[in-house]
């Protein structure tokens, strides 16, 4: 699919709001990154809004440099704060509460199931299908840590001997 006709091909691997650059902050960066942009726009037709766009920095850079990449490049949103694929765009501070969605996602999940209609066949088919994929993703980025995933097999195993999905059964 073209755009316009002098653009180039359109496809579904790459779209603007999905572009991610990553660099060391410095001005010699800074600048790197706005030739790459402003080739992009030549190029597609295209203009970048930059309001609409975000910059994160590392802990470690200086308040002063980051003000002036900042204002190089005209982008004033700090990202980092929300998500991008379902996983978050900032890992920095504990692990556990970091990746806590993931034990809290499966929990709700499970909650939801209700095992006392179900038999053992049917929530091996929900532990199978559903319980274990959920972690999936996230687990092919990151190694999670030991204690949400022995979080998340706990929660898988209270499920399947349960007679009701929270109170514990025979085992």
């Amino acid at each position: 699919m073209k755009v316009v006709t002098a653009s180039l091909l359109v496809t579904h691997l790459l779209f603007v709001d999905d572009s991610l650059f990553f660099c060391k902050a410095s001005k010699k960066q800074c600048g790197v990154i706005l030739e790459i942009l402003k080739h992009y726009e030549t190029v597609s037709g295209q203009q970048i809004n930059f309001t609409k766009s975000s910059i994160q920095f590392g802990h470690k850079v200086d308040d002063s440099l980051k003000a002036e990449i900042k204002a190089t490049l005209g982008i004033t949103n700090l990202g980092g704060m929300g998500s991008y694929l379902g996983l978050p765009e900032s890992l920095g501070g504990s692990k556990t509460k970091i990746f806590s969605f993931v034990r809290d996602r499966l929990q709700n999940r499970i909650n939801g199931w209700s095992a006392k209609f179900l038999s053992k066949g049917g929530k091996e088919v929900m532990i199978k299908s559903v319980a274990t994929a959920l972690p999936t993703y996230v687990m092919s980025c990151y190694r999670l840590p030991k204690t949400i995933t022995s979080k998340l097999t706990s929660a898988i195993a209270k499920f399947w001997w349960s007679s009701n999905g929270e109170s514990r059964g025979m085992h």
